[in-house]
């Protein structure tokens, strides 16, 4: 997945500026997220920076060098008492110097053996936490784009209803002038309409909000972006068996690695407290070079050169050492703990999302067959009107019904394009193949315009709705 995610961040590097700024598809926002989202920039700074604890770790078992420069400036009198009594004084004035490179070797040291594991376990807990993050990117970018589009076809179907409303007024009117209708029924359908303006209002702020949360990830405003195709096929899943989702999930799933390796990390910081109670063993190599040291060798300069074994334990330190093991015990048993709580929960979504896919191709064909038979009772309450039989509040509650089954389809449609690529998610297979397939399968070529939708004054009728209305029509039907 990492490599994957490289080979796409470099790909969205170098799309076009135009191309990015006019329209997106599912894919193409993709690119555009990994390579201009702060979030996902900062964890790829998160993961280089765990990579370190390799070289950390392995510091402390190579060869330590130090090396020290000393000089000291020596000014003032020596008095020397002789045989015959007397003292003779001798002024001092020089400087004392100390040469001395130090070399040690661990030759045992279980603290540091340990710490050697630990900067593995801890960089490779890095590179599972980058791919939770990188898995986070792309759910979040599959929301937001997803909460446009939904925002965009909630704009659509709220100027249809506003368009069918001042329809309806006209109607009203005119049977009123001619004496066959009542004030009543203006009233109630001027009552309507301005509800139904006041919710077109409501919904292209949503779709502003939308936009402005998905230019956050993908860089630039997007303008357009690719719609549903009119009719896609439910296909079953593949594998169909939710215990192959779940398998799949707990052998892939990012945030399963990174509790494991946590787990690791944690085992491995028992060891190093533990080392504490044991010997350490270092071989020391030192050569020093000193000039005028002392007083009696202040004439005399001296080189020597030193190797041996150095044996350390310690024997004592308040209980500081045993605290620190039974608390890094404390802590591994709690990272069990939340292994097996993320387990949990990662079982829980997968089997959330698996009855979403499942569930939602029922509800998206029981949809299918409500709008047609609201549509179909409007038509019926229509005539009825017509015939003096039913009142304009029949056909405002009819209109409402069309609506609201309209609406309810359009968000289950894209609720199970979103279910079937956040069951990808949390089974741990959301790359960027999964995306490129969705896209080609449930996302027609010709983009719809967001931008227009958000600005387009809700007091008429507008130009966009009605070529929009027969697409929308289309996908209901």
């Amino acid at each position: 997945m990492r490599a994957a995610l490289l080979s796409v961040m470099i790909a969205g590097a170098v799309l076009p500026a135009t191309v990015s700024a006019q329209a997106f598809d599912l894919s193409t926002a993709w690119r555009a997220a990994l390579a201009n989202d702060p979030s996902y920039q900062a964890a790829i700074s998160e993961r280089e920076a765990g990579q370190t604890n390799r070289a950390m770790g392995r510091a402390g078992l190579l060869p330590q060098v130090s090396a020290s420069l000393g000089r000291t400036r020596i000014d003032g009198t020596l008095d020397t008492p002789t045989a015959t009594g007397d003292v003779v004084t001798e002024d001092l004035d020089y400087t004392a110097k100390t040469n001395e490179i130090r070399a040690t070797q661990t030759l045992f040291n279980w603290g540091r053996i340990a710490e050697y594991r630990q900067g593995h376990a801890r960089a490779d807990y890095s590179l599972a936490v980058f791919d939770t993050r990188a898995k986070d990117t792309a759910v979040r970018l599959v929301n937001r784009y997803f909460q446009t589009l939904l925002a965009y076809e909630n704009v659509i179907l709220a100027r249809n209803n506003l368009e069918a409303n001042e329809q309806h007024i006209m109607v009203a009117q005119r049977r009123y002038d001619n004496g066959e209708g009542t004030i009543t029924d203006v009233r109630e359908t001027s009552s309507r309409r301005d509800l139904s303006r006041a919710e077109l209002i409501q919904r292209q702020d949503a779709l502003v909000v939308a936009r402005r949360e998905l230019q956050e990830m993908v860089g630039v405003s997007p303008v357009s972006l690719a719609a549903l195709t009119p009719k896609f096929s439910l296909r079953p899943l593949d594998p169909p068996a939710l215990s192959d989702w779940l398998e799949m999930a707990m052998r892939n799933k990012a945030e399963s690695r990174s509790g494991e390796q946590g787990a690791r990390s944690a085992e491995r910081e028992v060891d190093r407290n533990f080392g504490g109670h044991l010997p350490s063993v270092d071989l020391v190599g030192a050569r020093r070079v000193v000039e005028r040291e002392t007083f009696s060798t202040r004439s005399q300069e001296s080189a020597t050169s030193s190797v041996g074994v150095q044996v350390n334990l310690s024997v004592f330190s308040g209980g500081l050492t045993s605290a620190q093991v039974d608390q890094a015990r404390h802590n591994r048993d709690r990272a069990g703990s939340e292994l097996a709580a993320t387990r949990e929960r990662i079982a829980v979504e997968v089997t959330r999302q698996y009855q979403g896919v499942v569930s939602g191709a029922e509800r998206i064909r029981a949809l299918e067959v409500a709008v047609q038979s609201t549509t179909d009772a409007l038509v019926a309450v229509e005539r009825g009107y017509e015939a003096g039989t039913r009142s304009v509040v029949d056909i405002l509650d009819a209109q409402e019904q069309v609506y609201r089954a309209q609406l309810d389809l359009t968000q289950a449609r894209l609720e199970y394009v979103l279910a079937r690529l956040m069951l990808a998610a949390a089974a741990g297979g959301l790359d960027l193949s999964v995306i490129d397939e969705i896209n080609q399968r449930y996302f027609e070529s010709d983009p719809v315009d967001v931008l227009q939708a958000s600005l387009q004054s809700p007091s008429g009728s507008g130009g966009a709705a009605p070529s929009t209305a027969p697409r929308l029509a289309t996908a209901n039907r």
